[in-house]
């Protein structure tokens, strides 16, 4: 029997180029969807990395009026300290400061959890 053409002991040299050739190509194509990705990734980070900065000078803003809000309790305080007024008008405002502390509490909460667990991600 005879072997076939560029067959050398019982090896098809030939079937094995054109094996090596398709895994080539195929790996060359998956390398470039992987580019691809890669490329998209790197662009939604930067988006990210951009809206995030926004958010953080967002939450600065607010954390000044915030500051500035304190300011303000500080000062009602100061004035209603002084005022002798009943026990139970004292009682009815320090509900309503507390409602109103829970209320910026209620509001801070989701804006505090976003912030502390973005903190941590390490985009590079």
């Amino acid at each position: 029997m005879s072997k076939p053409t560029g067959a050398a002991d019982g090896v098809d040299t030939a079937g094995r180029i054109r094996r090596l050739t398709q895994a080539a190509l195929n790996a060359d194509v998956t390398i470039g969807r992987v580019d691809g990705v890669a490329h998209e990734i790197g662009t939604s980070l930067d988006e990210f990395a951009r809206v995030l900065g926004r958010f953080d000078a967002l939450l600065d803003k607010f954390a000044d009026g915030l500051d500035t809000f304190a300011g303000t309790v500080r000062s009602v305080d100061g004035v209603v300290g002084p005022l002798t007024a009943p026990e139970q008008d004292l009682d009815e405002l320090l509900l309503r400061v507390g409602r109103i502390v829970e209320t910026v509490d209620w509001l801070l909460t989701p804006a505090t959890a976003v912030r502390h667990r973005l903190a941590g991600i390490r985009f590079f």
